[in-house]
């Protein structure tokens, strides 16, 4: 076999026949210029192919191989051979970028199923486990905010760097998503086998990465699932992993959880109750009951906080945290605290033609809150409803107000161009500065029940509650005590000058018809005992529930 060198192109090689052909057919470089007698070429040829032929004679065209005439200039042959050699670089490219991902060099998502496919084939006819394992890395998101994209793909090709390393050259890695990867491990031949590949890998991840002169310290949480245990398909193997993930970000650092059917199960019941939760905004089940808020100057009724309840067909009346947390996480906090808002104004509306003048207050998720949707929606119904705007409030935590403190202010300050008043809930649970405070335009402050609940007893509690109380009175907020139970906590309220309660000693959540009876019922016996502790009426009166 003689080689001829081609200046400025790549090297070829003259075959006598094809095995001499593909003995160099590997070789980086490789052209096989090959007479049309040998022609059409083997299937399996990988190295790009040249065909001679004589003008005029019966030849055999090959989709494989370009041609070029027996009388060709050399220019024209050396043109051929560098075109040839041009296009199949091409070609590989493209069928590189079809399997491979183009930063990290790992399999794809579809290269990586097609060889977990493959590798559950293997492992049925040999009777070897095979097992899947998915990880991410916790709060990568951050990285790109805070350090730019070009960190977080410096970060992704350590991540794919690392689990080569940790692995055999027979096991395959592959990235599936921005900063997720999936690993096959096959034939390792016993659970042992298996956990000491898990703890490499863990413990490989766990060093720190290095982003130029910094490093950074990044968890990463990773589901494993075995073939065929947990699913004997590729989409249930993949999704099981998936769903093992979600368990092991419980964790903290870099964690790892394997799948079992009880997470399956776990998800299923949450699909479910996701699918309930969105048949029970379109049918009718949720319902708005209202806590009384009490002034502990007048003894009056000043206001009422619309809560929302779910009358689950099958598990009954369920309290928002049953549900809230769902809602929140599925998007669904947006439709229905828009339920909520339209709700609270068509009981308002009620309210005001019986000449009931109280505040009606609803929680508003941060979610909701950055809606674009929210001002023009509020306007429209309370333009359809002709309620009074002073009289709605807004209930928001100091975590929602505090995440974004500009664009909350901005959208809070267009709803009180429309009347619309706020109130800060849970005040003590969140981070409040008094600089925020002071900026924002609220006008109640309520205290989270936690800290009324040790005020009687415990005199640290009653301090703080003291000091909130005169921090909210300096800003010239009036201030509402949550979860207040029995009369003792009431009086050690007034005593520290609160200006309203709210809680069972009062009234737990009602139904609006029975809200209504109950504040007529109020209204009558009341004649102001509450504003006087001596008088025992109020004693008969708070405290009662409705049947």
């Amino acid at each position: 076999m003689n080689r001829l060198w081609a200046v400025g192109g790549p090297r070829v090689v003259i075959a006598a026949d094809w095995p001499q052909a593909l003995d160099h057919a590997g070789e980086p470089g490789s052209v096989l210029l090959v007479d049309e007698s040998f022609m059409p070429g083997p299937d399996y040829c990988s190295a790009p192919i040249v065909q001679l032929f004589t003008p005029g004679e019966l030849d055999y065209p090959s989709v494989d191989a370009d041609r070029v005439s027996r009388g060709a200039a050399v220019t024209e042959l050396l043109r051929s051979l560098r075109y040839a050699w041009e296009r199949h670089q091409l070609l590989d490219a493209l069928a590189r970028a079809a399997t491979d991902d183009p930063l990290t060099g790992c399999c794809n998502r579809q290269m990586l199923q097609d060889r977990l496919k493959h590798g559950m084939q293997r492992s049925l006819r040999a009777d070897q486990p095979l097992a899947v394992l998915v990880l991410d890395l916790d709060n990568f998101s951050h990285v790109n905010d805070t350090l730019g994209h070009a960190a977080g793909d410096a970060i992704i090709r350590q991540v794919a760097d690392r689990l080569r390393g940790a692995l055999r050259s027979t096991d395959t890695v592959g990235r599936i998503g921005s900063d997720e990867f999936a690993v096959i491990v096959e034939e390792y031949l016993n659970a042992a086998n298996l956990m000491h590949v898990v703890k490499k890998i863990t413990a490989t991840l766990s060093e720190p990465f290095g982003v130029g002169s910094d490093s950074v310290l990044l968890g990463c949480s990773m589901g494993i699932a075995t073939y065929p245990e947990a699913g004997e398909s590729v989409d249930s193997l993949l999704l099981h992993a998936s769903l093992a993930v979600q368990q092991a970000k419980a964790q903290s650092g870099c964690s790892y959880h394997f799948y079992d059917e009880r997470i399956n199960r776990q998800a299923n019941t949450q699909i479910e109750f996701e699918n309930q939760l969105r048949s029970a905004l379109r049918g009718n089940e949720l319902e708005l009951h209202y806590q009384p808020r009490v002034d502990l100057r007048s003894g009056k009724i000043v206001g009422v906080e619309g809560l929302v309840r779910w009358r689950h067909p099958e598990r009954g009346l369920l309290a928002p945290g049953e549900f809230i947390p769902m809602a929140e996480e599925t998007g669904l906090i947006i439709p229905m605290g828009y339920w909520v808002i339209a709700r609270a104004c068509h009981d308002l509306r009620i309210l005001q033609r019986r000449g009931i003048d109280l505040n009606v207050a609803v929680n508003m998720s941060f979610r909701q809150f950055l809606d674009s949707r929210l001002l023009a929606t509020i306007q429209r119904l309370i333009q359809k409803t002709g309620i009074d705007p002073r009289r709605l409030e807004f209930e928001l935590t100091e975590t929602a107000v505090m995440q974004h403190p500009e664009q909350v202010q901005n959208t809070m300050a267009g709803m009180i161009q429309q009347g619309l008043r706020f109130s800060l809930d849970d005040f003590g649970t969140g981070f409040s500065s008094f600089v925020h405070l002071h900026s924002l335009p609220i006008k109640l402050l309520k205290l989270d029940r936690s800290f009324v609940r040790g005020i009687v007893p415990n005199p640290a509690d009653r301090k703080l509650v003291q000091a909130m109380i005169e921090m909210g009175h300096s800003l010239g907020l009036e201030v509402v005590a949550e979860g207040v139970e029995d009369r003792a906590q009431m009086e050690s309220l007034r005593a520290l000058n609160c200006d309203q309660i709210q809680g069972f000693f009062i009234s737990p959540a009602l139904p609006f018809v029975e809200l209504c009876y109950f504040v007529d019922a109020y209204s009558m016996g009341r004649e102001d005992a509450l504003a006087t502790p001596d008088k025992g009426v109020v004693s008969q009166l708070v405290g009662c529930r409705s049947s």
